[in-house]
């Protein structure tokens, strides 16, 4: 029997190997495109309400366009930066508060928050009247220690207190909330099970809320041990940190659960492939947005919650929103 040259065991072992390493190459680069984002995709979905004659459109889509591409690591060139401050100078109204759009004459709580955090991320919280801002929110204030919506929806409730708080915290003027008042208003909203509702008293707890009432305590400097820990056994027992839940989760609430971790000192608990993996089930291919849930269309704003998240994980840039100067 001839003997087969030595060369040729020596070829169809190197074409093996060469083969195996292909194959594993292509099998990792296969998963790695599986678990990116195509954020040149995104930007261009973000960046589609340049091309508007009435840009930046409105005060909230001023702020996710601001948010989302200081996120993505891009520059806002100068004259659309100027367009933005111009547009949100104009929503401010002479009691200090801040409009919707221009079709809209009547200023709120959470338009005027929306406001200054934007002008937060450009630098330019100095470009608006900050003095007028505080006696706009202190005109809110209630004798329960909570904020109202205007001065057309005056009663309030948990989340335009938080706007409130929110405001008053990046303008240097919480001495405006009666802290004492304010603590005892918010802790009504608590939950037996732990976490906060939006109701008083009976109904279940939701991580939104748990955040609104976790950064209001925090601010003044009334956030126990207590409450700490009522809200992280909450926050543990759903969807994005317990794998085992069956509870479906929602994209502004996986936001508001690593949102209200920080804010009670357990960021570490954040489980980040939770959160990524559900943002690829949100994530649309063809424009690079996000969903507000799965299987519906991207919109700017999910899209911005879904930067947001991103950002909050380490996966983008942070932006915080600047102090404003006395």
């Amino acid at each position: 029997m001839a003997k087969t040259p030595r060369i040729s065991y020596l070829l169809v072992a190197f074409l093996c190997l060469v083969t195996l390493f292909s194959a594993t190459a292509f099998a990792k680069e296969k998963k790695k495109g599986k678990a990116d984002f195509d954020f040149a995709k995104t930007s261009a979905f973000m960046r589609e309400m340049e091309t508007r004659p009435d840009f930046p459109v409105a005060t909230v889509l001023a702020n996710d366009y601001v948010f989302s591409l200081v996120a993505m690591g891009e520059k806002i060139d100068v004259g659309r930066q100027n367009a933005v401050i111009a547009y949100l100078k104009l929503a401010q109204q002479k009691n200090g508060g801040f409009v919707a759009d221009k079709a809209n004459k009547t200023p709120s709580i959470l338009y005027t928050d929306i406001a200054l955090e934007t002008l937060g991320y450009l630098n330019a919280t100095n470009a608006i009247n900050a003095g007028s801002v505080k006696t706009f929110v202190a005109s809110l204030k209630n004798p329960d220690g909570g904020f109202g919506f205007s001065h057309e929806s005056k009663a309030s409730i948990l989340a335009t207190t938080y706007y409130a708080v929110h405001i008053l915290k990046s303008i240097n003027g919480l001495d405006v909330v009666d802290k004492a008042k304010t603590a005892a208003y918010v802790k009504d909203f608590e939950k037996k099970e732990g976490g906060f509702g939006s109701v008083k008293g009976a109904g279940a707890a939701n991580t939104r809320n748990t955040y609104l009432a976790v950064f209001i305590l925090s601010s003044i400097g009334a956030l126990d041990d207590a409450t700490r820990g009522n809200s992280v056994k909450f926050l543990a027992a759903t969807p994005y940190l317990d794998r085992k839940s069956s509870e479906r989760p929602e994209l502004d609430e996986q936001y508001y659960a690593i949102k209200a971790l920080k804010e009670l000192k357990s960021g570490d608990r954040v489980d980040k492939k939770i959160a990524t993996a559900f943002l690829k089930k949100l994530y649309i291919p063809v424009n690079g947005g996000f969903g507000p849930l799965e299987g519906y269309g991207s919109t700017p704003d999910s899209t911005t919650t879904g930067l947001r998240i991103l950002a909050e994980i380490g996966k983008l840039n942070a932006p915080g929103a600047i102090v404003a100067k006395k």
